[in-house]
């Protein structure tokens, strides 16, 4: 089991911190690419996914990638689809135990995975409307990325510097 420093408390505010305003598909790539730039060098080794209402609006394999982790991003976006909080936030619920988790909610393995790395995009007083999803990193890491990305395009909607049409 991986041990994570945060805690489920910690996680369930940075998910009511990153509620945005508005979400367009400016800001879907404008999200991507803060996670490739926050990334740097080890994007080479990320596949990175962005979408609102199910629909992909980002997606970019970086050189250094394998095909699984496609696999892997579809795995824990489901996660998140299902229950509209991160996919660390799961894993942290669970303690890790992927078995217990498919039982419990009744899915498959094959298709939903207990790692971090899949953020929900919320609005506020609408919910969510979509997903960031990192792979190639540690599931702390690949989570902090996204909170990161996503904390950058909330500056950048109050600057005026990315899109604020819903």
């Amino acid at each position: 089991m991986i041990m994570m420093a945060a805690t489920i408390e910690e996680v369930l505010q940075q998910e009511r911190d990153m509620e945005l305003d508005s979400f367009s598909a400016e800001d879907a790539f404008t999200l991507g690419m803060n996670v490739l730039e926050i990334a740097g060098k080890q994007s080479r080794g990320l596949v990175v996914s962005v979408r609102r209402n199910g629909k992909l609006l980002f997606y970019k394999a970086g050189t250094n990638t394998v095909i699984d982790q496609d696999d892997c991003i579809r795995q824990k976006t489901n996660v998140v689809n299902l229950h509209s909080h991160s996919s660390l936030y799961l894993f942290l619920k669970y303690d890790g135990d992927e078995q217990a988790y498919c039982q419990v909610n009744g899915v498959s393995s094959g298709d939903y995975a207990l790692n971090g790395g899949c953020f929900p995009i919320k609005l506020r007083n609408a919910g969510m409307i979509g997903t960031v999803a990192v792979c190639g990193l540690t599931s702390e890491e690949e989570h902090m990325l996204c909170l990161n990305a996503i904390s950058l395009l909330k500056r950048q909607q109050y600057k005026g510097e990315a899109s604020s049409a819903k």
